[in-house]
């Protein structure tokens, strides 16, 4: 829609104009300034309001009107911003509502509204998620500086309401099970005033969520390779077979993969991380494990496992301290580590806080 400031072509055009809807507060818009150049053949000719605009001269010479439009047009929003980069980051709509914890309607109608707005789509829409034009990837560095600007005013005037740093923590499934909450109460005895948000992120969540703040750092036993993220390795830890105590393998300290693999297993979702890398050890070998159940998380597998459905593979960091009565946990003979690490953003130094909370977490695994 335009808006025409000259008062010699508003008279002309009065009739011909749609009037201006009143402005809102919820809508911005930019003004994109053209310069038209009209024609007067002569004083009589011109219009008696914009007589003011042309330059003294003979009747026969041309007189120069000049004249100013405005063309409105709605300007991106932040919120808009923070769903394209979401989605961006999470290469899905339910993803990028877990980043923004909003829900994936509100993502959708919100990217819906957005394409509709400049006019084509930004990503395209594939069986393996929202896959980003060029158009989009181009404005990642832009994407990113303004959420930069936005986490910054956010963080400046929350602080007056949160003067204590509540430090926001990330963890693997099965470090949260045991090894980070016994840490994070040793590290509570040490500083009462110590406060802090726990998270489980599974593999694919650590760098989008990272990047969006949503956490300071994240602990994983698994290496994630990106120049995006900064990697320091605390331990490492191997395998364990967790079984029901009076299993008949229960009195050995130490079991082979040939042992486990003539008793029932209790697996994980073929698609996990875990899963993936047990199956390649069997593999290794030329074995067939056999699952009698699965199931998505470590403490349900542990349980079955009591529970006499069959044995599951653990890393040791998940059965950190723990002494389940009824329960026995005996070693794997396989080369094979696993590392606990701190994953934070290269970009982003730990706070003294996060510093001091990993060297309790550092000690305790000693």
């Amino acid at each position: 829609m335009r808006r025409v400031l000259d008062p010699a072509r508003a008279a002309l055009n009065a009739s011909a104009q749609p009037a201006m809807p009143p402005p809102t507060t919820t809508t911005s818009y930019r003004a994109v300034v053209r310069i038209s150049i009209a024609s007067a053949w002569s004083r009589k000719n011109t219009p008696p309001m914009s007589r003011s605009y042309w330059r003294a001269g003979p009747k026969s010479i041309n007189m120069l009107v000049v004249t100013f439009e405005v063309l409105l047009k709605p300007m991106i929003s932040i919120r808009q911003i923070e769903v394209m980069r979401a989605v961006l980051m999470a290469g899905s709509v339910s993803g990028a509502s877990r980043l923004l914890s909003v829900s994936p309607a509100a993502v959708s109608r919100m990217l819906r509204h957005t394409e509709s707005q400049i006019g084509y789509a930004l990503f395209e829409r594939t069986s393996e998620g929202f896959v980003p034009r060029p158009e989009v990837r181009d404005l990642l560095e832009d994407l990113e500086a303004v959420h930069g600007h936005i986490e910054r005013i956010q963080r400046r005037l929350s602080y007056s309401e949160r003067p204590s740093e509540i430090l926001k923590i990330g963890s693997s499934p099965g470090l949260g099970l045991n090894l980070v909450p016994r840490s994070l109460a040793e590290m509570v005895r040490r500083n009462p005033d110590f406060e802090f948000e726990l998270g489980v992120l599974h593999v694919d969540e650590v760098l989008p969520y990272l990047e969006y703040g949503r956490y300071d750092f994240a602990l994983t036993i698994y290496d994630l390779d990106d120049p995006r993220l900064r990697i320091r390795t605390l331990a490492q830890a191997g395998l364990v077979c967790v079984m029901a105590e009076d299993h008949p393998l229960a009195g050995r300290k130490s079991v082979t993969l040939e042992e486990i693999s003539r008793h029932d297993l209790v697996g994980y979702d073929p698609q996990s991380f875990q899963q993936q890398l047990i199956d390649r050890l069997f593999s290794e070998r030329g074995l067939v494990p056999r699952y009698r159940a699965r199931c998505r998380l470590m403490s349900t597998a542990h349980t079955l496992s009591r529970e006499h459905i069959g044995l599951t593979l653990l890393d040791r960091f998940t059965v950190f301290g723990q002494k389940d009565p009824g329960v026995h946990v005996a070693t794997l003979d396989l080369d094979h580590w696993f590392p606990l690490n701190v994953v934070s953003l290269s970009k982003s130094p730990l706070s003294q806080s996060a510093e001091a909370y990993i060297d309790v977490l550092e000690k305790m695994i000693d």
